[in-house]
């Protein structure tokens, strides 16, 4: 989606009603400051009013996601090409999310072998072997918190992103 095509397409509409950004503003009790971004194109309108400021517009949400007026000819393949446009960015979403994800997990690895290799080359030669499990096995559990988090940060990312969809 295109915000500042969007954003150019919501203040036209909005003059084509006579509406100030205070009069629109009001209508969907929002602030005239929130208007501004979006015909800024510095943000989108949240999905909670979109059909508000359609019916206020007296455009569709396709026309609105696509930032133009469609003629009615055009309105199904123009609605399909908004629903895959959709879907890629959601798609990108997930997938930086998830490289993001296996970017922690990687560090959180790699940290933690060259801890285990400091502890075992800083202990004296004559340490008791149990010590040298107890600091591996703690070092161990503390990857897999690590790992752990990471997995937890992914599903609530995903969980977010399944919400958004609904």
């Amino acid at each position: 989606m295109d915000n500042m095509k969007i954003g150019a397409f919501i203040a036209e509409r909005r003059k084509a009603k006579n509406l100030t950004q205070q009069d629109l503003a009001d209508k969907l009790a929002v602030t005239v400051q929130a208007v501004s971004k979006w015909e800024c194109g510095k943000c989108m309108p949240d999905v909670s009013i979109m059909q508000p400021l359609c019916g206020i517009l007296d455009i569709s949400i396709n026309e609105l996601l696509g930032g133009e007026l469609i003629p009615q000819g055009e309105l199904i393949p123009q609605a399909e090409k908004q629903i895959m446009n959709l879907l890629h960015e959601r798609q990108a979403i997930v997938k930086r999310t998830l490289i993001g994800v296996l970017l922690l997990i990687g560090i959180c690895l790699a940290f933690n072998a060259i801890f285990i290799t400091a502890i075992h080359l800083l202990m004296p030669a004559g340490t008791a072997s149990w010590r040298i499990i107890v600091l591996t096995i703690t070092v161990a559990l503390s990857a897999t918190a690590w790992v752990e988090l990471a997995v937890l940060v992914e599903r609530k990312m995903l969980s977010k992103l399944k919400k958004d969809k609904e």
